[in-house]
């Protein structure tokens, strides 16, 4: 019972927060972890290269979805390959958009390119409009998943009957 309230109160407090500085990643099985500004910052950063909007490539830093998973104790990599390739992953942004990855696409087991969770580009904070959490995804050609102002991160385990 004290979970639905916990997740009732981040659904709430998160909807009315445009600009989230928090991401809550949750999933089968897993506590639900809300990652605070600071403790995004303290991670391992990643660095990308990708083409935004503007069509002018920027250099963009964060945290791999892959590391962000890994702090909220979903498990990747060998030991987890039959579940990671029936399981997707759900990003949602402070307006309720959402998109879709397959978790093998951010499984470096099973993924060539980096998927980030950016904070930064150019060295910079991201822009209001963007940030202050921003998905990455190198090498798409329309930048319909590269999510803005990310506030969840949820995975979800499909029935593999």
């Amino acid at each position: 019972m004290k979970k639905i309230y916990l997740i009732a109160f981040i659904v709430f407090f998160t909807s009315f927060n445009i600009h989230a500085q928090t991401i809550t990643i949750t999933g089968a099985g897993i506590q639900p972890l809300v990652m605070s500004k600071g403790m995004f910052q303290d991670m391992k950063q990643a660095i990308v290269m990708a083409k935004a909007h503007d069509e002018k490539v920027h250099r963009y830093s964060g945290v791999t979805i892959a590391d962000l998973l890994t702090k909220a104790g979903i498990v990747l990599g060998d030991t987890a390959k039959r579940k990671t390739i029936v399981s997707c992953l759900v990003v949602t942004a402070a307006d309720n958009y959402k998109a879709i990855y397959a978790l093998s696409e951010v499984d470096p087991l099973f993924a060539n390119r980096t998927i980030i969770v950016a904070d930064r580009a150019d060295k910079k904070p991201l822009p209001e409009e963007d940030g202050p959490f921003q998905i990455i995804v190198p090498g798409e050609k329309k930048h319909a998943r590269w999510v803005r102002q990310v506030t969840a991160l949820e995975v979800v385990v499909l029935n593999s009957k």
